[in-house]
């Protein structure tokens, strides 16, 4: 086995490790920003509700307002988890089969989707926080920045990529069975 193909291995072991941990944070963070003091800086948030007008809310609001915080977090979550799995097809060895590259496909569309749900998720709590007020002081609020196109864009190569390394598995898998 070359130096390569144990690095690849290694790197893909720690990197399986980082994935789980990330889905763990991912499904907490939510629940960490409403019930832990401290955890969000608000005043460095990108929130256009505060978060003591989101603990404030009760009943049926304050569970439709996090359910839709955790949309674009849920999303991310399973693409992490595909993520993970591809690591540790590579940690076993297993590179150019098609497992490992439907792996990369499932987080490169979980990665585009989570940055398409995110401003629309936004825009769906502030509505939901907001609902109940008096007219005038309900809003619809969306962000959008340079981060997201990144994303979008990072999430369209990685794809590519992955149909790339598809057709080339598919390529080589043909050739052989003609000798």
């Amino acid at each position: 086995m070359s130096d390569t193909l144990k690095n690849v291995r290694t790197v893909s072991r720690i990197l399986g490790w980082v994935c789980l941990i990330g889905v763990v944070f991912e499904i907490c963070l939510v629940p960490l920003i409403w019930h832990v003091d401290g955890w969000v800086d608000t005043s460095a948030s990108q929130m256009t509700i505060s978060l003591e007008e989101l603990r404030a809310l009760s009943g049926w609001q304050k569970y439709a307002v996090m359910a839709s915080m955790m949309l674009p977090t849920l999303v991310m979550a399973y693409g992490l988890w595909r993520l993970r799995k591809m690591f540790l097809s590579f940690a076993e060895n297993h590179i150019f089969q098609p497992a490992p590259i439907a792996h990369l496909k499932a987080f490169s569309v979980a990665l585009m989707a989570q940055t398409l749900i995110k401003p629309l998720s936004g825009a769906l709590t502030s509505v939901l926080a907001t609902i109940t007020r008096p007219e005038g002081e309900r809003m619809l609020s969306i962000g959008l920045s340079d981060a997201e196109a990144s994303t979008l864009f990072l999430g369209g190569l990685l794809l590519v990529i992955a149909w790339v390394l598809g057709e080339a598995t598919r390529i080589e898998d043909e050739n052989r069975s003609f000798v």
